[in-house]
């Protein structure tokens, strides 16, 4: 049996869930409007289980998917491989926890490095994908939307880094856009005219 889906609704539910249920049960002390994400799922956080469990399957889920688009439309495989790349660094980035988000916790700095690194990763490979999806997609009215999801990340995500006060505010706006722009291209019926079945020329 061939495993085949088309778009990234599950990934996004499954992320969606774990973020729902793990602010739903946050300490007093996280500040979601300053705290990042990934503090969520920081390193001696008794409840950091639950988001690193929802990076990891998100990971897996946007794994999974990406390779059965391949399979269905080899001609745009190029596009897909910066959303693996995606999937596959925020997947790291639920295995190798960020720092503490309380002052005076002991937390091993290695790790935190290797979670940042994995998180920048993931979002280098989002805006390189968003940008070739506004250079290769068909038709070419579709092409607006990508541009509009390439301006919102990159403008989020600069803000990000400027207005430390409400990083978290910023970083949610920035995921919120990648995963709207997830489900933007998912529900993009790939064209069985370009399908790796039907183009063998």
């Amino acid at each position: 049996m061939i495993f085949r889906m088309r778009n990234y609704v599950y990934a996004v539910i499954y992320i969606l869930i774990a973020l729902t249920v793990s602010h739903f049960l946050a300490d007093d002390s996280y500040r979601w409007q300053v705290n990042s994400i990934s503090q969520l799922g920081a390193q001696s956080y008794g409840k950091a289980w639950i988001i690193r469990l929802g990076f990891v399957g998100f990971g897996i889920i946007m794994l999974l998917t990406g390779i059965s688009r391949i399979k269905m439309d080899i001609t745009y495989w190029f596009r897909e491989i910066p959303i693996l790349i995606y999937g596959f660094a925020i997947l790291l980035s639920g295995i190798f926890s960020a720092e503490p988000f309380v002052e005076g916790v002991s937390y091993s700095t290695q790790e935190a490095q290797l979670h940042g690194l994995f998180a920048t990763v993931a979002g280098f490979a989002l805006t390189l994908a968003i940008l070739m999806f506004t250079f290769t997609d068909i038709p070419n009215s579709r092409r607006i939307g990508h541009f509009i999801a390439l301006v919102l990340v990159t403008v989020f995500s600069l803000l990000f880094g400027v207005f430390s006060n409400f990083a978290g505010i910023m970083q949610r706006l920035l995921w919120f856009a990648g995963f709207a722009w997830l489900l933007y291209i998912g529900f993009n019926p790939i064209p069985s005219g370009t399908s790796g079945t039907n183009s063998r020329a």
